[in-house]
């Protein structure tokens, strides 16, 4: 599933330049597992197996990632990163083209890693142990052929879930992708997303009921990320046209290096930004935060200067960039704010806040022309 970056994660492995991380919560999976199967009455040894078999599905997931993002580089899309999660995998893709086709093959190309490993693992078993089961390897199977059992069945159940409309999983990306063909890409998100809602109303609603969690939760991020999804797409929209000038803010929290912490932290407190702009003759530094400030100050370095913070490097955008353009650099670069420099001095800072202010100020503006 092509997603956002996360962060509160531990990289454990890289591949053409794209990092695999496993997320904090992955660990709840591990443990829900652990428990579930010991409550059984199993051994050690089954635990073991079963948490082995966790690790077999999640590998065919990170297979599966990998299937996006080496499909978006053919398209010129960068992936940030690929993190695991307790219900898959977010592959970060630096932006999803909004070319229909283009969307289609780097979603597609996920399901049909899995569905490949499923023929594979299906037509070793058929050739070499006398025909295709869908089994369960733990209910005495030979260890080959109940490994090879198990990588089809989770192979063919990756495939079709991915395949389900509830976007923004695959499936809902691919039936925005086509309807994306004959309709505005605004107007087939939200059809996507509404679909997606009701999937994810079904999921949380029959999770419960079966009394599977998982598939509650599931059903749980479904129905947010998909109203996150069908927002950016919206602001994305919105923001066609518009340049970083037309949003920067003007008024910004700026100091020189040689300034002290100590006079930073006082106009800290006078109120305003909590993000400082350290520059030297107008031009870019760094940046510091509120909670660097506060840091320095508790280790009494109120009277050193800012450079020695030290602030972290940001390089500006000219005013001209997209704005759209400028939002994904900065969420690219994690700060919280751009320079906006123009002839080497800085003449503004984009914030999302300031972003989504535009968009709501020129929303309500719209809506009171004649005729809107």
């Amino acid at each position: 599933m092509a997603g956002p970056t996360l962060g509160g994660s531990l990289r454990i492995l890289g591949f053409k330049g794209i990092d695999v991380h496993v997320h904090w919560t992955f660990l709840l999976l591990v443990g829900y597992v652990a428990v579930t199967t010991a409550a059984t009455g199993a051994v050690l040894r089954e635990v073991l197996l079963q948490l082995a078999y966790v690790g077999l599905v999640f590998a065919c997931v990170v297979l599966h990632e990998y299937g996006h993002a080496l499909t978006a580089l053919r398209y010129g899309v960068r992936t940030r990163d690929i993190t695991l999660l307790p219900i898959g995998g977010v592959a970060s893709l630096e932006r999803m083209p909004e070319e229909p086709a283009q969307e289609f093959w780097i979603t597609m190309a996920g399901p049909l890693v899995n569905l490949v490993l499923a023929v594979l693992a299906g037509t070793v078993q058929w050739f070499f142990f006398g025909g295709l089961h869908v089994l369960d390897p733990r209910e005495g199977a030979a260890v080959l052929p109940g490994l090879l059992s198990f990588l089809f069945t989770a192979n063919l159940s990756l495939f079709l879930f991915n395949l389900l409309p509830a976007f923004p999983m695959d499936g809902g990306r691919i039936l925005r992708a086509l309807l994306s063909l004959r309709l505005p890409r605004v107007q087939a998100t939200r059809i996507a997303t509404g679909v997606g809602r009701a999937l994810a109303a079904v999921l949380g609603i029959g999770g419960l009921y079966f009394g599977e969690p998982m598939l509650a939760l599931i059903g749980v991020f479904i129905w947010f990320a998909a109203g996150a999804e069908a927002r950016a797409v919206i602001q994305q929209t919105a923001l066609r046209g518009i340049t970083a000038a037309q949003v920067m803010r003007t008024r910004f929290w700026a100091l020189p290096g040689e300034a002290t912490v100590g006079r930073a932290v006082d106009e800290l407190l006078a109120g305003g930004d909590q993000d400082l702009l350290v520059v030297e003759s107008g031009k870019p530094v760094g940046l510091v935060t509120r909670r660097q400030l506060m840091e320095a100050l508790r280790a009494r370095r109120e009277e050193r200067p800012l450079r020695e913070v030290p602030p972290t490097p940001v390089e500006g955008v000219p005013p001209g960039m997209g704005a759209q353009q400028a939002l994904q650099q900065l969420a690219l670069r994690g700060l919280p704010l751009l320079p906006v420099v123009d002839g080497g001095v800085v003449v503004g800072v984009l914030e999302p806040d300031n972003l989504a202010e535009f968009l709501q100020v020129q929303g309500m503006r719209a809506r009171q022309r004649p005729g809107a």
